[in-house]
């Protein structure tokens, strides 16, 4: 905006959406009624109103670029602590998410990429079904969370790594370490590679 759309409507920038709204249709209505004024009021009054749906206009269309910048600003964070969970610099990864705000959907998908690299198999099935139960309709989170529900009721995992009830303070040992596979299973390579970094090559063996 080249004008102080924010001053027309007598509000600062740090307003909120609702009081926006309310102070337009408060100005709306006040210069509607004016305007059917005779001599220079009611030519005041259009004039005024004209600089007001204009103003409202342009805030909302800020607002929504801004909602977009910081939309796509999340995305590439995600996309950054995905690229540090498969170099398997993990802390730093959970650092990262930690450290956003949001608690969306794809926040707690991620989430359950980090914990299941972990081998924090109860953990990771957790945020995934936070992530199905915020958007029903994402193919990619349910078909995650079929493919470790399954695992989970195979015999590849041990009882130990059942019974983990909250977020474990170390890594703790991996299953089947030294085995040449990233987690110690094929079954649950394909789960991980799928999810984090959609490695078509891991598929080869099947589960």
């Amino acid at each position: 905006m080249d004008y102080n759309a924010y001053e027309i409507l007598g509000l600062t920038t740090s307003a909120t959406r609702n009081e926006i709204d309310e102070r337009y249709k408060e100005l709306r209505d006040k210069y509607q009624r004016a305007r059917f004024a005779l001599g220079e009021e009611g030519e005041e009054a259009s004039e005024k109103l004209q600089q007001v749906e204009v103003a409202y206009r342009d805030i909302l269309a800020s607002l929504e670029e801004e909602n977009q910048a910081q939309t796509f600003k999340e995305d590439d964070s995600y996309t950054a602590i995905q690229q540090l969970i498969t170099e398997g610099k993990l802390d730093e990864a959970q650092t990262k998410l930690d450290d956003m705000v949001s608690r969306d959907a794809e926040w707690h998908y991620v989430q359950s990429i980090l914990f299941y690299k972990r081998n924090w198999f109860l953990e990771s099935k957790k945020q995934l079904e936070l992530a199905c139960q915020m958007e029903p309709d994402n193919s990619r989170y349910k078909q995650s969370l079929d493919k470790l529900t399954k695992i989970l009721a195979s015999n590849t995992i041990s009882p130990d790594q059942l019974r983990t009830t909250s977020r474990p303070m170390d890594d703790g040992p991996r299953v089947g370490a030294g085995n040449g596979t990233c987690t110690g299973s094929s079954c649950m390579d394909c789960l991980l590679c799928n999810t984090c970094c959609n490695c078509m090559s891991c598929m080869g063996g099947g589960c």
